[in-house]
Protein backbone atom coordinates (compact mmCIF):
# COMPACT_ATOMS: atom_id res chain seq x y z
CA UNK A 1 0.00 0.00 0.00
CA UNK A 2 1.23 3.46 -1.47
CA UNK A 3 2.36 5.98 2.39
CA UNK A 4 1.41 9.08 1.26
CA UNK A 5 3.21 12.00 3.78
CA UNK A 6 0.66 14.55 4.66
CA UNK A 7 2.08 18.05 5.61
CA UNK A 8 0.23 19.73 7.84
CA UNK A 9 0.68 23.09 8.60
CA UNK A 10 -0.52 24.57 11.87
CA UNK A 11 -0.51 27.77 14.12
CA UNK A 12 -1.76 29.42 16.96
CA UNK A 13 -4.96 29.86 15.35
CA UNK A 14 -8.06 27.25 16.37
CA UNK A 15 -9.01 27.50 12.45
CA UNK A 16 -5.54 25.48 11.56
CA UNK A 17 -6.83 22.73 13.21
CA UNK A 18 -10.28 22.09 11.57
CA UNK A 19 -8.06 19.99 9.01
CA UNK A 20 -7.43 17.12 11.16
CA UNK A 21 -10.87 15.50 10.48
CA UNK A 22 -10.51 15.83 7.02
CA UNK A 23 -8.11 14.22 6.26
CA UNK A 24 -9.59 11.88 8.92
CA UNK A 25 -12.27 11.01 6.80
CA UNK A 26 -9.96 10.96 3.30
CA UNK A 27 -6.70 9.06 4.68
CA UNK A 28 -6.65 5.64 6.30
CA UNK A 29 -4.00 5.67 8.81
CA UNK A 30 -2.14 2.59 7.03
CA UNK A 31 -2.31 4.56 4.01
CA UNK A 32 -0.78 8.36 5.61
CA UNK A 33 1.92 9.63 7.48
CA UNK A 34 1.07 13.04 8.83
CA UNK A 35 3.42 15.32 9.64
CA UNK A 36 2.14 18.49 11.61
CA UNK A 37 4.25 21.19 11.02
CA UNK A 38 4.16 24.36 13.23
CA UNK A 39 5.30 27.76 11.76
CA UNK A 40 6.12 30.34 13.69
CA UNK A 41 8.54 33.38 13.65
CA UNK A 42 11.98 32.46 15.19
CA UNK A 43 12.74 34.50 18.37
CA UNK A 44 14.23 37.57 18.77
CA UNK A 45 17.55 38.67 19.57
CA UNK A 46 19.54 37.31 22.30
CA UNK A 47 18.60 38.50 25.83
CA UNK A 48 18.86 38.54 29.31
CA UNK A 49 16.98 36.65 32.11
CA UNK A 50 16.06 37.17 35.24
CA UNK A 51 18.48 37.27 37.62
CA UNK A 52 18.88 34.62 40.37
CA UNK A 53 17.30 35.92 43.58
CA UNK A 54 18.33 33.18 45.31
CA UNK A 55 20.37 33.70 48.67
CA UNK A 56 24.18 34.91 48.18
CA UNK A 57 26.51 32.85 47.81
CA UNK A 58 30.27 33.49 49.79
CA UNK A 59 33.47 30.98 48.81
CA UNK A 60 35.72 31.03 51.42
CA UNK A 61 37.79 34.15 51.50
CA UNK A 62 35.49 36.17 49.00
CA UNK A 63 33.00 38.31 48.56
CA UNK A 64 29.32 37.66 48.59
CA UNK A 65 27.98 36.60 44.78
CA UNK A 66 25.63 38.62 44.11
CA UNK A 67 22.34 37.94 41.90
CA UNK A 68 23.33 37.95 38.09
CA UNK A 69 21.44 38.54 34.58
CA UNK A 70 22.20 35.25 32.88
CA UNK A 71 21.75 35.47 28.55
CA UNK A 72 19.17 33.73 26.84
CA UNK A 73 20.61 32.60 23.62
CA UNK A 74 18.14 31.91 20.39
CA UNK A 75 18.83 28.47 20.34
CA UNK A 76 17.32 28.10 23.99
CA UNK A 77 13.96 29.80 22.87
CA UNK A 78 13.58 27.83 19.76
CA UNK A 79 13.68 25.00 22.38
CA UNK A 80 11.85 26.60 24.83
CA UNK A 81 9.09 27.00 21.56
CA UNK A 82 9.35 23.48 20.27
CA UNK A 83 8.61 22.54 23.76
CA UNK A 84 5.50 24.69 24.29
CA UNK A 85 4.49 23.05 20.61
CA UNK A 86 4.53 19.71 21.73
CA UNK A 87 2.74 20.23 25.18
CA UNK A 88 0.16 21.86 23.35
CA UNK A 89 -0.19 19.46 20.80
CA UNK A 90 0.46 16.30 22.50
CA UNK A 91 -3.16 15.26 22.74
CA UNK A 92 -4.19 15.52 19.28
CA UNK A 93 -0.38 13.58 18.60
CA UNK A 94 -1.52 10.72 20.91
CA UNK A 95 -5.05 11.04 19.78
CA UNK A 96 -4.20 10.44 15.72
CA UNK A 97 -1.26 7.71 17.12
CA UNK A 98 -4.02 5.74 18.67
CA UNK A 99 -5.92 5.97 15.58
CA UNK A 100 -3.00 4.38 13.79
CA UNK A 101 -1.33 7.05 12.38
CA UNK A 102 2.25 7.83 12.42
CA UNK A 103 2.41 11.08 13.24
CA UNK A 104 5.81 13.32 13.24
CA UNK A 105 5.78 17.09 15.17
CA UNK A 106 7.94 19.65 13.50
CA UNK A 107 8.25 23.24 14.08
CA UNK A 108 9.76 25.80 11.68
CA UNK A 109 11.24 29.24 11.89
CA UNK A 110 11.42 31.91 9.23
CA UNK A 111 9.30 35.01 9.28
CA UNK A 112 7.59 34.20 6.08
CA UNK A 113 5.22 30.98 6.43
CA UNK A 114 5.07 30.40 2.73
CA UNK A 115 9.15 29.91 3.24
CA UNK A 116 8.81 28.01 5.73
CA UNK A 117 6.44 25.29 4.21
CA UNK A 118 8.08 25.22 1.03
CA UNK A 119 11.56 24.54 2.52
CA UNK A 120 9.66 21.34 4.51
CA UNK A 121 7.81 20.17 1.41
CA UNK A 122 11.00 19.30 -0.45
CA UNK A 123 13.15 18.36 2.39
CA UNK A 124 11.10 16.03 3.55
CA UNK A 125 9.29 14.56 0.29
CA UNK A 126 5.90 15.65 0.93
CA UNK A 127 2.85 14.27 -1.00
CA UNK A 128 0.25 16.05 -0.39
CA UNK A 129 -0.33 19.70 1.72
CA UNK A 130 -3.17 19.81 4.05
CA UNK A 131 -4.43 23.05 5.22
CA UNK A 132 -7.54 24.99 6.37
CA UNK A 133 -7.87 28.89 5.12
CA UNK A 134 -9.41 31.95 6.21
CA UNK A 135 -10.78 31.98 2.26
CA UNK A 136 -9.64 35.73 1.64
CA UNK A 137 -11.75 37.29 -1.25
CA UNK A 138 -11.63 41.24 -2.88
CA UNK A 139 -9.75 43.50 -1.11
CA UNK A 140 -9.08 41.82 1.96
CA UNK A 141 -7.14 38.99 -0.38
CA UNK A 142 -4.95 42.04 -1.97
CA UNK A 143 -4.00 43.26 1.52
CA UNK A 144 -3.73 40.13 2.68
CA UNK A 145 -2.01 37.39 0.68
CA UNK A 146 -3.08 34.01 1.03
CA UNK A 147 -0.84 31.33 2.84
CA UNK A 148 -2.65 28.37 1.32
CA UNK A 149 -3.73 30.33 -2.41
CA UNK A 150 0.05 31.02 -2.55
CA UNK A 151 1.18 27.38 -1.70
CA UNK A 152 -0.99 26.06 -4.36
CA UNK A 153 0.24 28.10 -7.24
CA UNK A 154 3.83 27.67 -6.76
CA UNK A 155 4.18 24.04 -5.47
CA UNK A 156 4.10 21.23 -7.78
CA UNK A 157 1.89 18.55 -5.59
CA UNK A 158 -1.12 19.03 -4.40
CA UNK A 159 -3.07 21.20 -1.96
CA UNK A 160 -6.34 19.58 -0.14
CA UNK A 161 -7.70 22.97 1.13
CA UNK A 162 -10.59 23.79 3.39
CA UNK A 163 -12.82 26.86 4.21
CA UNK A 164 -14.42 27.90 7.00
CA UNK A 165 -18.14 27.34 7.14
Amino acid sequence: MVINKILIPLNQSELSLKIIPCVEKLFAPDAAELILYYVTRPPGTVGLGKPDLSPDYVLPGEQPVLPTLHPIYESQQEDSIRAHVAAELSPLVNRLELAGYRVELKVGFDSDPVVAISREIHGAAIDLVAMSTLGRVGVTRFFFRNIADTLAQQEKIPVLLIHPE
